[in-house]
């Protein structure tokens, strides 16, 4: 009899065991099943993340035939100089990705592709420097007076001396000269600060669309700014 309740007690013992193992089982499954959703949906998320900021660079490049179309205009030559300066960019991003790792190999491509050319045109106001540093005497003149010279002491009677070089132009034609050429380089040098300012502004809006940030407050659009030349 005693055997009996023995063996009884024994197999009630083992059918515990036995469900305490499977819920153990069932919870590490579902435990461990969740997690894998999570990770799956979290890949998924960001995939569909990157997806969509991809997506709405392209998209809004692609569009580039249709608001073309639309403008008029400022706005059309807007649109172009955008375009051009949109594809520059990209071009850069790509030689960025093909080139990670070889930093040296980086800094030539771009200097070689993009920079030379940045620096020859940042130099073109400097043209218009050369004759008002020849006014000044910051070159040495072949010529020491104009053609309509009337100094007393650079002449004997009515001749001109041969050691007072003068210059084939008059002094009101030099003056002239010297001030189209300072009204020049302040032009040209509000052109290309102009340029700059714009290829800035229009890297600026790149990175928000392909960060997906098209909309921003003032304080979230200075934060955007410094995050991308800090």
């Amino acid at each position: 009899m005693s055997f009996v309740f023995f063996n009884r007690l024994l197999a009630k013992h083992e059918i515990q065991e036995l469900r305490s193992h499977t819920q153990k089982n069932f919870l590490s499954n579902n435990i461990m099943n969740k997690n894998v959703k999570n990770i799956l949906g979290h890949t998924s998320t960001y995939g569909k993340l990157n997806k969509r900021r991809k997506n709405d660079l392209n998209s809004y490049m692609k569009g580039y035939k249709r608001r073309y179309s639309k403008k008029s205009g400022l706005g059309k030559i807007d649109c172009y100089c955008e375009n051009k300066v949109f594809d520059k960019i990209d071009d850069i991003d790509k030689l960025l990705e093909k080139i990670q790792k070889d930093k040296n190999l980086l800094k030539k491509k771009l200097l070689h592709k993009f920079g030379i050319h940045c620096i020859l045109f940042s130099l073109i106001p400097l043209i218009w420097l050369i004759i008002p540093l020849v006014h000044h005497g910051y070159f040495e003149n072949t010529f020491t007076c104009y053609a309509d010279c009337d100094k007393g002491s650079h002449k004997t009677g009515n001749q001109h001396k041969d050691n007072y070089h003068q210059a084939p132009i008059n002094g009101s034609t030099w003056t002239a000269i010297y001030i189209v050429n300072l009204v020049l380089y302040c032009v040209t040098a509000i052109i290309v600060l102009s340029i700059i300012i714009y290829i800035f502004i229009k890297y600026i809006k790149y990175q928000r669309l392909k960060a997906c940030r098209s909309k921003m407050s003032i304080k979230e659009y200075c934060k955007f700014c410094k995050s991308i030349f800090i």
